[in-house]
């Protein structure tokens, strides 16, 4: 049974773990869509001012800025006229439409302009925590389903999707539908080698960055998901979950601690999570003598109690021996 300061102090772990993981999600979401947007695969609309144009992707625009796509020429559906703006004034505020941290619907990005209130309410329901203001802006656009673009069939289920997004948060993606594959040019892919949840929770974490797994989920199939789309980002939510539910942020020997920390390193050994299964290394060999007396360090292969063993060698000095 956890103290009142116990539990104070595993709740204020929790905190400073995910806000940490929140600035390095959000910061390499912002990244890939500006990498995106400079390169500009996939864009599909044309912006123009009376000093020139530039290409930008409707599904963001869509998602932060949908007053922009207003003026979408009914004759032309992939151009749309800003006659309010310049050329470099139109540059800086794509710039941020696609990179800016806060949510659009804020105003700070667009100011003087209205929008509705974002839609929290289904995100906390649904238990997702997005990074950003821009990965819950993304997210809604997913949930939402606007003008999707490409389809994904796993068993017999199908998810609508953005290409600009997919292209942006997956080499994998990006791979397949911008370079010389079949399915390039398709409208419906079909993936192998993963479930419909498993693929759920990859959307959710490629359009919003999620900072968590929802309930339920099974770590392993997600690391295994992430590691076929290279998401190293979501192999960093499931190290965090991990650390949190059986590793309880590596406090001192107590009771169900080391049963959890070394359920913890044979997942990692499995799953070739290698920095956590290192810390899971190190913590065991500060507390062999408490560890070594779990039955589960009894159930260890023969492989990974060599593993503790030489762990804790390594780390005897004279005045700890």
């Amino acid at each position: 049974m956890l103290t009142t300061e116990a539990v104070r102090e595993f709740q204020a772990k929790e905190r400073r773990f995910k806000e940490q993981l929140r600035r390095c999600l959000s910061s390499a979401l912002s990244a890939d869509l500006l990498r995106l947007l400079q390169e500009e695969m996939e864009a599909d609309v044309t912006l123009c001012t009376s000093a020139g144009s530039l290409r930008a992707h409707r599904a963001v625009l869509l998602a932060r800025a949908p007053r922009l796509l207003k003026g979408l020429s009914h004759k032309d559906p992939t151009t749309a006229h800003v006659p309010d703006l310049d050329l470099s004034g139109l540059r800086e505020l794509i710039r941020r439409v696609y990179t800016a941290e806060q949510s659009m619907s804020s105003g700070e990005i667009l100011p003087h302009v209205e929008r509705p209130a974002p839609d929290v309410t289904h995100l906390s329901e649904c238990g997702l925590e997005p990074a950003s203001g821009l990965g819950a802006d993304l997210l809604r656009l997913y949930q939402h389903g606007q003008q999707c673009d490409i389809t994904i069939q796993v068993s017999e289920q199908l998810f609508s999707c953005h290409r600009a997004v997919l292209c942006a948060r997956s080499q994998y993606f990006r791979a397949m539908l911008s370079g010389s594959w079949m399915e390039s040019s398709r409208q419906c892919i079909t993936l192998q080698g993963l479930g419909p949840e498993e693929m759920e929770i990859l959307l959710q974490f490629m359009y919003g960055a999620i900072v968590d797994l929802p309930s339920g989920a099974s770590a392993s199939q997600v690391v295994l998901a992430a590691d076929m789309l290279g998401l190293d980002g979501l192999k960093d939510v499931v190290e965090m979950v991990l650390i949190r539910d059986y590793c309880r942020f590596f406090p001192k020997p107590s009771e169900g601690v080391q049963k959890g920390v070394l359920e913890c390193l044979c997942l990692t050994h499995a799953l070739g999570l290698h920095n956590l299964n290192l810390q899971c290394k190190r913590w065991i060999a500060e507390h062999f003598v408490k560890t070594w007396s779990e039955r589960n360090f009894s159930l260890l292969s023969p492989e990974l109690q060599r593993v503790c063993f030489t762990a804790v060698a390594e780390t005897m000095t004279v005045q700890n021996a």
